[in-house]
């Protein structure tokens, strides 16, 4: 039939098109330059860890601290430290793209925006479940007869996470949005790439 003599027309010309080419360079680019954000981040959060279990370790072995601080400040280090080691060895295989292929370097990319998406999502009930703990040990020790003081001095960390925590949501909700468009990208490129 004719009708399909033009449609057959129509798809030989259309397989003749030739396909734009991903850019290897710019592909290349981006990806170094997020392979050093990545490790400045993680350098940056690993220094800000081991100098927050330094000073918790400081207070739990400072001659004037009891019993309760040397447990609360010595579980609160080994969180903080497991924590960390796990988001370091989450990222473990994203250290770096040299030489790698278009392919391996779209898949690289992928991964990375998978693990932010993770690591925001992980992270922020991560903080919500340790500050609820928080909070339920605070309201422990007021219905305690034992020193006020004790219970008063975790207010102050109390609040201030108050503040901090939404502020930290609402960054990684939109670090989380930029991962999640720069991941619908890259899937594009990635098919056209597989395209024949």
């Amino acid at each position: 039939m004719n009708a399909n003599k033009d449609w057959d027309a129509l798809s030989a010309t259309w397989q003749q098109q030739d396909a734009p080419a991903i850019d290897v360079e710019a592909l290349r680019r981006e990806a170094s330059r997020r392979g050093r954000t990545l490790r400045r981040t993680v350098w940056l959060e690993t220094g800000f860890t081991a100098l927050v279990v330094l000073l918790c370790v400081l207070v739990a072995l400072a001659p004037d601290s009891d019993g309760f601080e040397r447990g609360l400040f010595g579980v609160l280090a080994l969180l903080m430290t497991a924590y960390q080691a796990y988001m370091v060895w989450l990222r473990r295989r994203e250290w770096s793209e040299a030489g790698l292929d278009a392919t391996a370097l779209l898949d690289l990319e992928l991964r990375r925006c998978e693990t932010t998406l993770y690591y925001w999502r992980f992270g922020m009930w991560s903080v919500l479940v340790l500050w609820l703990g928080l909070y339920g040990f605070w309201l422990w020790l007021l219905s305690q007869d034992g020193d006020p003081g004790r219970a008063a001095g975790l207010v102050g960390g109390l609040y201030i996470n108050v503040l901090v925590i939404p502020a930290m949501g609402l960054y990684g909700l939109w670090r989380s949005r930029q991962a999640r468009q720069r991941r619908e990208r890259l899937l594009a490129l990635r098919d056209q790439a597989r395209a024949p």
